[in-house]
Formats: structure tokens, C-alpha cells, sequence
């Protein structure tokens, strides 16, 4: 997964594939004669921007509540954690050839230039989906993190280096034992996964705020950074159980291997009309709800004054809940060959709440609990 995909629609779905050259899919302002070209660093940026929208509209309307240096540092942050996704799931291989390609990002990350030229050509060779060809774009995204706060370059280069890490584990693990075998085996690794694809997302996010926080109390900053990944994980979890009919079609399951065989169920069994199924889904809902119930007391250690940044947390865990209500309004959900996805109204009208509760401890708890007993009273 990634820097856990905000849940919501995409209600600009279908967008093209990205050209990795910079001067690509306007990404570079037009130059008219006479005027200077962009130096090198703003073309980058330039470009940054409009990866963004290729590979994410939802997370691109979400990341519209921050500004300033957080915003910069949080669009080149995703983009790399989506680099480091491209290679779980978008650049399938042989087990060797998987498990260098993860190498090199990581070798990259510390500086290996050469390695992030090699990774870049490979990736560019491919002509594919958008998320690749930000691994074609490596070293200009690489020069932009350079270009960052040292602070919010070495948190992003941390959060980076732990999920490439993570995910080649389990990525190289799968391409080894084939699409029959679940990509989790139990409940520890379904956690342990999570973390690494998302909740070291939370821990970055909330460093690079830290950094902007003055005064900030020691014992109030352990305990958020503690509770720092419970919203990457929330998120993680609602989207395991969103793409459970399309990953399993795809050859991926993730629901763990320990609960399909106390169920006495085959991974092709997930997708018939099943009690058992059923069962397994809505366990999997009540372990993302449970986690989303966990937010509020994140966004506690949050001082209200962080309007922007309690926003842009507090938006995806409302889309999150109002997407489970969805999924699980439909007896059937585990069959149905499409992941269930929020109209533009629905997502409208859950960022409005978010605007009228973001600024207020007790608001936001009651604005997620409400959700959460509208999801239980159906």
C-alpha cells in the first residue's frame, strides 16, 4: 500500500498515465520569448505538483488544508512513499529482481546517486502506470528533498527507508510463494503490515509538525508521537477491506491466513456468497473502525491552534468511516467486483463537518462517534 491512499472517491478516475520527462503533462509553466527558463529546482517542484494529481485527486484536495513549509515537505513525502509503493505493486519480478529494486530506493535515499540513476532508467524503460514513473523521476525528486528543511528531509528519508524495508519483506516473500498463498499469515503481521505501508507515515507527519511547535510540552509530544500511527493504520485497514474484491481478483489477498483457515475458507471462497465470508469482512471493518476510533485521541495532543494540520487528518478518518458505513450497507460486498467508492456529495458534505469540528477536541471525537453509531444503527 502507500502513505496509506486517503479512502474516498476519485471522482476524476480514469486519468492518463504520467510522462516522466519534466516538461510533460504541463507540468512546466509555458516560457514566452524573452523570458528566463525556470532554474532547474522550481521545473522540479513544478513537476511535483502535478504528480500529485496524476497519482492521487483525493489526497491532492485533502493536502490543499496545509501550507508553507509543511505543505512542500508532505507533497514530496507522498510522492516518495508512492515511489516505494510502485514497487510493491506496480513492477512484479522475480523475487531477486524485486528485492534489489527496494535495495536501490533504499541505497538512494542515503545518497547512492548511482543507484537512483539505475532505478530511474529501469522504471522509465516500463512506459507505464503513473506511480512508476515517479520512480523514473527518482533523482529529481531526490534533488527536491535535498532542497527541504535538513530536519523534514531526514524524518521523510526515515519514513521512506521504513516502509521500502518493510515492503520488500512481504512483496519478495509473496512473489515467492504465488498468488494462492494469503500475503499475511496472521493478526501480528496484519499490525506489523499496516505499520510499515502507513502507521511510519503518522510518525513522519507528526515530527515534521513538531518542528513548527513551539513550546511544546515533553510529555505531551511522547505521547503523540506514541499515538502517531493510529491514523495511517485506520486508513491501512479501511483500504484492505475496500480493495478485498478487486486485490483477490488481482492474485493479492490480504486477508490473513490465519483467518481463512480457522473459517475453513479458500482464498477464491472470499469472493462467493458466503456467511463465512461475510464474517471475515465485517471483523476486518470493526478492526478499521476500532482503529479510527483511536484518532480523537491523536488529534488531542494536537493543539487546536494546528487548525490546518487537525484538518488534514481529521478529513480522510471521516471519509474512512462514512466508506465502511458504505461497504457494509451490502450483505454482498465481498463479491462484488468494485472497490464501493463516496459521491461527490457524500465527500462534500464529511469535509464539512470536518470544518465545523476540526477545531475543537470534544467536536471532532462526536463527529467520528456519530458516524460510527449511523454505520452500527443499519
Amino acid at each position: 500500500m502507500q502513505f496509506a491512499r486517503t479512502p474516498g472517491p476519485d471522482p476524476w478516475s480514469g486519468t492518463p498515465g504520467l510522462d516522466p520527462r519534466p516538461h510533460a503533462n504541463g507540468a512546466e509553466p509555458m516560457v514566452r520569448v524573452g523570458e528566463p527558463a525556470m532554474p532547474a529546482l522550481a521545473t522540479e517542484r513544478a513537476w511535483c505538483r502535478e504528480a500529485l494529481l496524476r497519482v492521487s485527486r483525493t489526497f491532492a484536495l485533502n493536502i490543499r488544508c496545509l501550507s508553507g513549509r509543511m505543505l512542500e515537505s508532505v507533497r514530496l513525502a507522498y510522492l516518495l512513499c508512492r515511489a516505494a509503493d510502485a514497487l510493491e505493486d506496480s513492477w512484479p519480478g522475480p523475487p531477486a529482481e524485486m528485492e534489489a529494486r527496494f535495495d536501490a530506493l533504499v541505497a538512494s535515499l542515503d545518497g547512492d546517486g548511482a543507484a537512483a540513476v539505475r532505478l530511474s532508467e529501469g522504471a522509465a524503460s516500463m512506459n507505464g502506470r503513473s506511480d512508476v514513473a515517479l520512480l523514473a523521476r527518482l533523482p529529481a525528486l531526490l534533488h527536491v528533498l535535498a532542497s527541504l528543511d535538513e530536519r523534514d528531509a531526514a524524518d521523510i528519508r526515515r519514513c521512506v527507508r521504513t516502509m521500502a524495508l518493510g515492503m520488500k519483506r512481504f512483496a519478495t516473500r509473496a512473489a515467492t510463494r504465488g498468488p494462492a498463498v494469503p500475503y499475511i499469515d496472521d493478526d501480528d503481521e496484519l499490525h506489523e503490515y499496516c505499520y510499515v505501508v502507513a502507521g511510519c507515515v503518522g510518525e513522519m507527519l507528526t515530527r515534521l509538525l513538531e518542528h513548527g511547535l513551539p513550546q511544546d510540552r515533553s510529555d505531551l509530544a511522547e505521547r503523540r508521537l506514541a499515538l502517531s500511527p493510529v491514523v495511517g493504520e485506520a486508513l491501512q485497514l479501511t483500504n484492505i477491506l475496500l480493495d478485498w474484491p478487486v486485490d483477490i481478483r488481482a492474485g493479492r489477498c490480504h486477508v490473513p491466513a490465519s483467518w481463512l483457515a480457522r473459517h475453513g475458507l479458500t482464498i477464491r471462497q472470499l469472493l462467493g456468497h458466503s456467511d463465512r465470508a461475510r464474517e471475515l469482512s465485517l471483523r476486518l471493518a470493526g478492526l478499521a473502525h476500532d482503529a479510527l476510533d483511536r484518532v480523537p485521541d491523536y488529534l488531542d495532543t494536537i493543539p487546536t491552534r494546528e487548525h490546518r494540520y487537525r484538518l488534514f487528518c481529521l478529513l480522510p478518518a471521516l471519509w474512512a468511516r462514512a466508506l465502511l458505513r458504505l461497504a457494509m450497507r451490502e450483505p454482498e460486498f465481498h463479491s462484488i467486483p468494485r472497490r464501493p467508492r463516496l459521491s461527490r456529495a457524500s465527500v462534500m458534505s464529511e469535509a464539512l463537518v470536518g470544518l465545523v469540528a476540526h477545531g475543537s477536541h470534544g467536536a471532532t471525537r462526536q463527529a467520528l462517534s456519530a458516524l460510527r453509531a449511523s454505520s452500527r444503527s443499519r
